[in-house]
């Protein structure tokens, strides 16, 4: 066997070192044990990413509880990633076709009738203050809510972006303090 390199020699002995740990990261994390090695692989490959020469010591035992640790922390982070994926919106094509027939046979939520005239009494009111804002914050905060950026409101009014926003927060400040004290 050709001698290798003085990284790759530690690579290899911080990987044979690791392996006792493997179960009791796994256990921590709640993972499998590939799950739990690949993370700790991971996370050597890593701290040996910048290194040139091999440190003096034994950096097998000086790392020990930092890697150990980040390779929990790591496989932490892959479940919160996952769960988030879990959560993520699927497209009506990408279903199945049971899929699309739960979907097709969901009901709208309906409203209560009291919740509704709330909600309707409070629209009207905010279009009644905010027509007592002045002209330009109006035009911002009305094409800032359809969706247009502060660009695009500064190129159809003349005006610098930064003064759109401004506008904009200064129109929206005004029709909170206008809407809290009316209700």
């Amino acid at each position: 066997m050709g001698s290798l390199d003085p990284i790759e020699e530690l690579r290899l002995e911080l990987s044979r070192e690791y392996e006792k740990y493997v179960a009791t990261v796994a256990v921590v994390t709640n993972s499998s044990e590939d799950d739990a090695r690949e993370a700790l692989h991971t996370v050597v490959c890593r701290m040996l990413a910048g290194l040139t020469k091999r440190p003096r010591g034994n950096p097998v035992f000086a790392w020990r509880p930092y890697i150990i640790q980040s390779a929990v922390n790591e496989l932490r982070q892959r479940s919160r990633n996952v769960a988030r994926r879990k959560n993520t919106v699927v497209l009506f094509s990408e279903l199945d076709q049971d899929g699309r027939r739960q979907v097709a046979d969901l009901q709208a939520p309906q409203r209560r009738p009291d919740v509704q005239a709330q909600q309707n009494e409070l629209a009207a009111l905010a279009w009644r203050e905010l027509r007592k804002l002045p002209s330009r914050q109006r035009f911002v905060i009305a094409r800032h809510c359809k969706g247009y950026t502060f660009h695009e409101i500064a190129d159809a009014c003349g005006i610098d972006p930064v003064t759109a926003r401004r506008h904009f927060n200064i129109g929206i400040h005004e029709l909170r303090h206008r809407l809290r004290k009316a209700a």
